[in-house]
């Protein structure tokens, strides 16, 4: 399997105290600036509007993210839209070695795209719950041209790729981490918004795949369809930073 075949993530985490999170914000996009305090915790410390008529660089958001602090080199991870993604369940024979199930999973996002195999970007991971027999194992997946171009832009930009992944699983982060709930989506401004990092409510990489079923997570649709929701989606992908 290719390793470039995976979402784009980072290796190694280091410490900071600032991280930055960019998501689709209808035809433009939403900057948040996530800052540590040591007091505080994790706080919003930017936020800015992108909008696609001063891009020059074709990803909609080149020429406003190369005017924030673009000298410094910022890391920063972007959230891929519903609409650019697919997702879905594998069943995997039990006895089938785990090294395998990536080339499994790379073959299935493959065929459904009507791409190559190394035409495409994805991840997985099992379910919990086995019937001995069977295994069933949650992936998504896109277009691998999707993340090479956001990768390029944001180059482009003068900033540095942390990572991307679906916007609903930063939106499943953020919602679990900030201090008040979703009702603070409604009392707060986005600037006042603070994240609790020791709330034991950040989902793992099982339950961030199972996102993609959330009919039955209310309150963060709810949170997704708000005025907020690109804002809490790019809080959520600057928040990774800790978690």
């Amino acid at each position: 399997m290719p390793m470039g075949s995976r979402f784009w993530r980072p290796w190694v985490r280091r410490p900071v105290r600032q991280a930055w999170g960019l998501a689709c914000d209808g035809m433009g996009w939403a900057l948040v600036g996530l800052s540590w305090h040591k007091v505080a915790g994790v706080r919003v410390s930017a936020t800015e509007k992108i909008t696609p008529a001063q891009d020059h660089e074709g990803q909609g958001f080149g020429w406003g993210l190369s005017q924030v602090y673009a000298r410094s080199r910022q890391q920063i991870s972007v959230g891929l839209a519903e609409d650019e993604v697919i997702s879905g369940v594998l069943e995997l024979p039990a006895q089938l070695p785990r090294d395998d199930w990536a080339g499994e999973v790379q073959m299935e996002v493959a065929q459904l795209l009507g791409l190559g195999p190394d035409e495409v970007n994805f991840d997985f991971h099992p379910d919990p719950v086995s019937d001995g027999l069977l295994s069933r194992v949650h992936w998504v997946g896109c277009e691998q041209s999707r993340i090479l171009a956001i990768r390029e832009g944001v180059r482009r930009a003068g900033w540095q790729l942390d990572s991307v992944e679906p916007a609903l699983h930063a939106a499943q982060r953020a919602v679990s981490h900030l201090k008040g709930g979703v009702d603070s989506l409604l009392t707060q401004a986005v600037q006042d918004w603070q994240f609790d990092l020791t709330t034991p409510g950040d989902p793992d990489h099982s339950t961030r795949l199972g996102e993609f079923e959330l009919a039955a997570d209310r309150a963060v649709k709810h949170a997704l369809q708000s005025a907020a929701g690109p804002r809490l989606v790019a809080s959520g992908l600057a928040l990774k930073a800790w978690l």
